[in-house]
């Protein structure tokens, strides 16, 4: 199959679904492409930050995900193997919502703009033409061979050819893990427990719910057991924090919605261009320890959008395209990466997650100044 448009956007996560929605918004013809089926669950802590809701509100999506009917938090909770226990409130409201309902709910927003949605497709190759990019794919409908004036990136954590340049790698390498847990427990907070080797979040979504995600390095995973990783994490937090104990306490593993990723390659240094404009975590895969990687992505799609508008219109070139996206990302991302960078180490050593809890807990200020390094702007 051929098909002739304005934009294709390859990965049809956050990033891709909401760069979609605002380009189809603004009356380009855009396609949409992912390798995977949707609905699907991911391995995420499913945070949708004050930050992102801001985000959100601007791309004129909020009221989309609201109708999902997520869950409240205002209290990140953060506790150590040593018993350290640190309670920070959050400078707005934040929604939980599971990437199952998120992820399909801007895909179908983008549709109704007149995106037109293409999953699953893997695509194999994008080369320049002289109408601007060929893209090559397979979807279950047999090979599909698409132009358009504009590519962009939102491929994730890897990229889609093996012979695609991995702007990633040298970073630390983990698996996450993500499971769902049905729960009469609906406290507004985020549960966040620090151990050698990673960390494991609990917190509300949708549905009466509680999303649970492990980050774990590659040696952690292996030595705590692959197939029983999650469960083994939860004990020890149990063990050690009072306040997992009862949140669990009745909670009933849904394993329908288990999910799990590797590599998951972090690395502080953004790449924004690499020969097509990246978003998202193709861009640079966020550390979790930021705790606002959605945000990122749609922050990252919403720098990306008016520019792409614009060459499309023939408004700047696309090296200037190049030029002042890459001087966006930098300015808005670089300290976030480097701050988050910088608390994956720390807070994964046990003895200096403890010191950094306490403190926090004397000087809470300090503790706000470094959590808001780690984030993005409201504005």
């Amino acid at each position: 199959m051929r098909i002739e448009s304005d934009v294709v956007v390859i990965g049809a996560g956050i990033a891709g679904s909401s760069m979609a929605y605002r380009l189809a918004k603004d009356g380009w013809k855009v396609v949409l492409l992912d390798k995977n089926k949707y609905p699907r669950h991911k391995a995420c802590g499913e945070f949708l930050s004050p930050e992102a809701r801001s985000t959100l509100r601007r791309f004129e999506l909020e009221e989309h995900v609201r109708a999902l009917n997520p869950a409240e938090i205002v209290t990140v909770r953060i506790h150590s193997e040593s018993g350290g226990r640190l309670e920070i409130p959050l400078p707005g409201q934040a929604w939980g919502v599971s990437r199952y309902a998120l992820d399909a709910a801007l895909q179908e927003a983008a549709a109704m703009k007149g995106a037109s949605i293409h999953t699953p497709c893997a695509v194999s190759r994008v080369t320049q033409s002289e109408r601007g990019n060929r893209v090559e794919g397979a979807s279950e409908n047999g090979p599909l061979e698409l132009f358009g004036r504009v590519a962009i990136g939102a491929w994730g954590r890897r990229p889609f050819s093996a012979n695609r340049t991995n702007a990633h790698a040298g970073g630390r390498t983990y698996v996450g893990i993500k499971s769902h847990y049905a729960s009469s427990d609906r406290q507004p907070i985020v549960d966040l427990y620090f151990f050698r080797g990673g960390y494991v979040g609990v917190s509300p979504v949708e549905g009466n719910r509680l999303n649970v995600a492990a980050l774990v390095t590659c040696s952690a995973f292996q030595s705590l057991g692959a197939s029983s990783a999650l469960e083994r994490i939860l004990d020890g937090a149990c063990k050690h924090v009072p306040e997992w104990k009862e949140r669990l306490a009745g909670a009933t593993p849904l394993t329908e919605t288990r999910s799990a990723t590797s590599p998951v390659l972090v690395r502080r240094t953004p790449t924004a261009w690499s020969d097509i404009p990246c978003i998202g975590d193709s861009l640079a895969v966020i550390p979790p320890f930021c705790g606002d990687g959605m945000s990122m992505a749609l922050r990252s799609s919403e720098l990306c959008a008016p520019l792409a508008d614009d060459y499309l219109r023939g408004i700047i070139t696309e090296t200037e395209w190049r030029i002042q996206y890459t001087g966006l990302i930098e300015r808005q991302f670089s300290g976030a990466l480097r701050w988050g960078s910088v608390l994956e180490r720390t807070l994964t050593q046990s003895v200096l997650c403890g010191v950094l809890l306490r403190l926090g807990a004397i000087w809470p200020k300090a503790a706000q100044a470094l959590v808001r390094a780690t984030r993005l702007g409201s504005d």
